[in-house]
């Protein structure tokens, strides 16, 4: 399976990032990238049904709501599936005295009040 990133950088930092991964090439995923993005395109300044949303006509007024129409039409009419990637969970493999031996490493974020003010 290939992962592809797709991502938008907005205004006021707004950040949305999205995993996806297929078994095709670096060029058939860019073909179907352009037909989401041409779907995407097709439904700016559409009037909207609140009821509908993603893929069913919804108004594209924003980037954010550009890039879900995109990640949409990509996932549910070229079936890509969306991964995720818990930067917080490694798993080693590694040689020790001629045994092979796994390892788990896990980052915890912990967060406490403090107090003195």
């Amino acid at each position: 399976m290939n992962i592809y990133r797709i991502y938008y950088d907005w205004c006021e930092g707004e950040h949305e990032e999205t995993l996806l991964g297929k078994e095709v090439s670096k060029e058939k995923f860019e073909k179907d990238l352009i037909k989401a993005i041409r779907f995407a395109k097709s439904l700016i300044g559409k009037k909207a049904d609140r009821e509908n949303y993603l893929g069913k006509g919804y108004s594209v007024e924003c980037l954010p709501e550009y890039y879900e129409q995109v990640i949409w039409f990509l996932i549910n009419k070229n079936g890509y599936i969306e991964c995720r990637f818990d930067t917080r969970l490694q798993y080693r493999i590694d040689d020790f005295s001629d045994k092979i031996t796994a390892a788990k490493r896990t980052e915890k974020i912990e967060w406490k009040e403090m107090t003195g003010f």
